[in-house]
């Protein structure tokens, strides 16, 4: 199978889904029916497993509904080690955003076929654990990890709508499906009552008595695209109130690390193809964005600059690349960078988060 996107508007989205039943399609079939939508403990009807409403190389914010019913706000973020994810509550930080990529999956059928991926701010997937998770935290940890393998279910994710939902926003449940073992498991919001625990993590459910709690509902945000790049937003600065971001990175705070990191990085041609010429490993003082660039800048000489280039990241075999716009994670030490130059034919191509 191929490991492209799947176009917008195919099969794999929408209400084509709608009636799937059985017949190899994950069902969750709920019983009872008390509670009703919204409440803890709320049960299902039966519901088939899909991948709408996420399309293709849409950029999206995933709030977490139960957090923001209960007056703390949050959204699905990208921990800065890199490793982690948590509930974050600025939104404007380039960490609350996911890129979305539905693949056609080996062995799967019908609607069983397709699956979502979603990758951060460090270009690394939103990723199941078998780890027990933290204390305090329901059920099983989450990771960003590197996407490398077609058959690495624990970075594909399937959705059920929420129902009742309805109006202009879109709200699932995001599940993670082994197929070898049938377990099912809810991506989930910690910290209902206590709004320090910020962690996210993973709830087994029922796949015959389905029961969900307002804090596995996501409510999907499309962020609209843009051509040109979005402002860098280096560590020290994005904790800072968003409108003061911009101020301190041109008075240059930095972070502390400054150790020598190994960063392979290919340049994009003319057309953007990224697969030429093989990566350099090139040595970088620390994880600052700003030292990425001028270590790039420096070793490719004339005709390159911040101004006219995009950095991205990527992570595994199988990862696409995401606009680098912040520090590199503070927990890895294994990065992959593409440059695309600005105003070649393959930088064309690329889209940006108009935010």
């Amino acid at each position: 199978m191929s490991s492209s996107d799947i176009a917008t508007g195919s099969s794999c989205s929408g209400s084509s889904l709608s009636g799937v039943e059985g017949g190899g399609a994950w069902v969750l079939l709920a019983a009872g029916g008390g509670g009703g939508r919204g409440s803890e403990g709320a049960a299902l009807t039966a519901q088939p497993l899909g991948v709408a409403p996420f399309e293709s190389g849409q950029y999206v914010r995933l709030l977490n509904r139960g957090r923001r019913l209960a007056g703390y706000g949050g959204y699905l973020f990208a921990d800065e080690s890199g490793k982690g994810v948590s509930i974050g509550g600025i939104r404007e930080m380039v960490n609350t955003v996911w890129r979305v990529q539905v693949l056609e999956t080996p062995g799967g059928a019908g609607a069983d076929a397709y699956h979502v991926v979603l990758r951060g701010a460090y270009g690394r997937h939103l990723a199941a654990s078998p780890r027990g998770g933290a204390d305090g935290h329901i059920g099983y940890q989450v990771d960003q990890r590197p996407f490398d393998t077609m058959e690495d279910i624990r970075v594909m994710w399937r959705t059920i709508p929420v129902p009742g939902s309805g109006g202009d926003r879109d709200v699932v449940f995001l599940l993670n499906v082994n197929s070898s073992n049938g377990v099912i498991r809810a991506l989930r919001a910690n910290g209902k009552y206590r709004l320090w625990n910020t962690g996210v993590s993973l709830q087994p459910i029922d796949h015959t008595d389905a029961r969900f709690s307002l804090m596995m509902e996501w409510e999907v945000q499309v962020i609209p695209m843009r051509l040109h790049r979005p402002p860098f937003q280096t560590r020290e600065a994005a904790r800072l109130p968003f409108q003061l971001a911009r101020a301190a990175t041109c008075f240059g705070r930095r972070p502390q690390d400054s150790r020598q990191i190994q960063v392979g990085i290919r340049v994009a041609d003319h057309s953007g193809n990224i697969n030429v010429p093989a990566a350099e490993i090139m040595s970088v003082p620390g994880r600052s964005l700003d030292e990425l660039g001028n270590a790039v800048v420096r070793h490719y000489g004339n005709g390159f600059s911040f101004q006219n280039m995009s950095i991205f990241i990527q992570a595994g075999n199988l990862g696409r690349p995401f606009p680098l716009l912040t520090d590199l994670p503070s927990g890895v030490d294994d990065f992959d960078v593409v440059v695309f130059m600005v105003g070649t034919p393959g930088s064309v191509v690329l889209a940006h988060r108009n935010c």
